[in-house]
């Protein structure tokens, strides 16, 4: 998206961080990155396994989103986990700012970008 938010009116600005700048189907195990901005939601079509270690789930801010390392102790100092590993069940969806994503071989994600 060449303009930015501060450029936009109140709804095009609501439209851009409701995932409406567009939006891929990710099905195997190559990384996936949002060139010129971030995912804000990722919708996920089937049980799926982000890959371990740095490449996996990349948050713009580790410590703000989910993260394959990062474990949140921004907002809970002792609460947070890292996403190595977890399961995220088909029918889920979650929203926050990734710059980019790897699955493993279990997973199907629509992956949307603000």
């Amino acid at each position: 998206m060449a303009a930015s938010l501060h450029k936009r009116t109140v709804q095009e600005a609501l439209n851009a961080s409701l995932g409406q700048g567009g939006a891929i189907l990710v099905t195997g195990t190559t990384a996936c990155t949002c060139d010129g901005g971030v995912f804000v939601a990722i919708q996920f079509i089937e049980d799926t396994i982000f890959a371990s270690g740095s490449g996996g789930l990349v948050a713009e801010s580790e410590q703000s989103w989910p993260d394959d390392a990062g474990t949140g102790t921004d907002l809970d100092s002792d609460a947070g986990a890292a996403t190595d590993s977890v399961t995220f069940p088909a029918g889920m969806t979650i929203y926050g700012r990734w710059t980019g994503f790897q699955l493993t071989a279990t997973g199907k994600v629509i992956a949307y970008r603000g």
